[in-house]
């Protein structure tokens, strides 16, 4: 059963567009739905201070979009490496098992963008 948290992020998703000055960005087209899910970054202080995403998906790669993006701000790069998207959906999310897919891409998203801004910066917290 659907967690009221994502039924809110469903109704209304937040921080949705593009950071036109993101710090990193993380694209992900799944192989078998074909649902495109990019992510961005902005950061400061060495955390992440601002997320946003773009997404021609379905519902539930907009409503995880949303949440992660909300749950990322404030959090170190390492650990926004750690979440795991597919966890979030069975665990917390309560999405059906068919959606947990969209949820990995967002998860993946994530990562990408963080190893984009890693890589931008060398590595190194800014």
């Amino acid at each position: 059963m659907l967690s009221d948290l994502i039924k809110e992020h469903i109704v209304s998703p937040r921080n949705q567009g593009v950071i036109p000055a993101a710090d990193g960005m993380g694209e992900v087209v799944g192989p078998a739905c074909g649902d495109q899910v990019v992510l961005y970054i902005q950061m400061k202080d060495g955390s992440i201070n601002r997320a946003s995403f773009t997404t021609h998906g379905c519902w539930a790669a907009v409503a995880m979009a949303s949440w992660v993006t909300e749950m990322v701000m404030g959090m170190a790069p390492e650990q926004a490496l750690e979440i795991d998207g597919e966890a979030l959906a069975r665990e917390q999310a309560g999405l059906p098992e068919d959606k947990w897919p969209c949820a990995r891409l967002v998860s993946l998203a994530l990562h990408r963008a963080v190893r984009d801004w890693q890589r931008r910066k060398g590595g190194q917290a800014g």
